[in-house]
């Protein structure tokens, strides 16, 4: 419950600037342009120091850095709260987003030590359980508060969330050691072995599909003939069917881990092409906006306990920091590209794009069978 928790603090602290743009684009003296990039840096800095974090740290007790990790939340979310300019803000999204790229890269490999192989899938269900809270009571929760109080408490509640699980950490999580350094592989040759590679293209290509859509699904809504007033339960539909998929997920992912990925990336690439022909019908845009929910669930789970499968002996925090490099720049490179198809061909062209690219990502899921995706958990 403790790593549960930690990941719905994760996700909260990265995505509630969303909730809260225009009242800290008021006090912060800067447009709502200018604070949304606040999301799109903090992610910017998971895509490129994930990895590097990950290795710097390998050495260093697990304790201590996961812990260490979550102090580091602590202090980002103070520092946003004091911020009455837009460089201090900006430089506690930073801050927040190398603890994030250093959390992610490390928390997989920390779970895949502490259970048995054959249950690796559930604990990871649990785990990512965190993240779906966060989207579905977190950050509403959060806007909520920010609303009623001021949106620097908000974050001030965040910090106090984060130190009161730092405490918990330290009492509780085992002190396993780092690596020894004996078989330490670099970046670049647990990026070449096969199976990682496969897993890693897979994740950032379907990533960058996913939110090439995902990103914009508002203005998408609203153009299929969504009223502003039914975007909120549309999204809570979204939400809610993406606990359906990652519940549904983790009772395959141990057992038939392929076809929990083949049905997902099945899914996924169905659902966006759903609302790419059923465009301008609000039916089949609310059920393929349900299914697409349900499907990334299900790939993030897949991906994430794909890649622990794949990792050489004693490279799990790598490969795990790799794949959360490859995760946020399908984050950061799918807005961009939407943002791209949508000034170009606009807001109908979003679905078909992304379709386009999970597309690939189901193929090589599709193709993984021997590197990457088997059909059966190896031992």
């Amino acid at each position: 419950m403790l790593f549960t928790a930690s990941t719905f603090l994760s996700v909260t602290t990265e995505m509630l600037p969303t909730g809260l743009l225009t009242a800290m684009s008021r006090d912060l003296h800067a447009s709502e342009a200018r604070v949304g990039i606040l999301v799109t840096g903090y992610a910017l800095m998971v895509a490129l120091f994930a990895a590097p974090l990950g290795r710097a740290t390998a050495r260093i007790r697990r304790r201590v850095l996961f812990t260490g990790a979550l102090a580091g939340y602590a202090a980002s979310n103070v520092l946003m709260a004091v911020a009455t300019v837009y460089p201090v803000a900006a430089v506690a999204r930073l801050t927040g987003g190398l603890t994030h790229g250093l959390f992610w890269a490390m928390l997989a490999g920390y779970i895949a030590r502490m259970v048995d192989p054959a249950r690796l899938g559930r604990a990871m269900t649990l785990v990512f359980t965190g993240g779906t809270l966060a989207i579905l009571l977190g950050v509403p929760a959060g806007t909520a508060l920010g609303v009623a109080v001021g949106w620097r408490m908000a974050f001030v509640v965040l910090a106090a969330v984060s130190l009161l699980l730092v405490l918990l950490g330290w009492r509780i999580l085992p002190d396993l050691p780092g690596a020894d350094g004996a078989d330490e592989l670099s970046l670049l040759q647990v990026l070449r072995t096969p199976a990682v590679t496969v897993v890693v293209l897979t994740t950032a290509v379907t990533m960058l599909g996913f939110f090439s859509f995902f990103t914009y699904i508002s203005p998408f809504l609203l153009h299929a003939g969504v009223s502003e007033q039914g975007l909120s339960p549309v999204l809570l539909g979204y939400g809610v069917a993406g606990a359906v998929g990652l519940f549904v997920t983790g009772l395959l992912i141990d057992k038939r881990p392929r076809v929990a990925m083949l049905g997902g990336a099945v899914l996924l690439t169905g659902a966006l092409a759903l609302m790419a022909v059923g465009r301008g019908s609000v039916p089949l845009a609310v059920i393929g906006a349900c299914l697409a929910g349900m499907a990334l669930n299900s790939q993030a789970l897949g991906v994430q306990a794909a890649t622990l499968r794949a990792a050489p002996a004693g490279a799990t925090d790598t490969a795990s920091a790799l794949n959360a490099s490859a995760f946020n720049i399908g984050i950061g490179g799918g807005a961009l590209a939407g943002g791209l198809v949508l000034d170009s061909f606009g807001v109908a062209a979003l679905p078909l794009v992304a379709a386009v690219l999970t597309g690939i990502g189901l193929v090589g899921v599709a193709a993984g069978r021997r590197n990457g995706f088997p059909a059966t958990v190896p031992l």
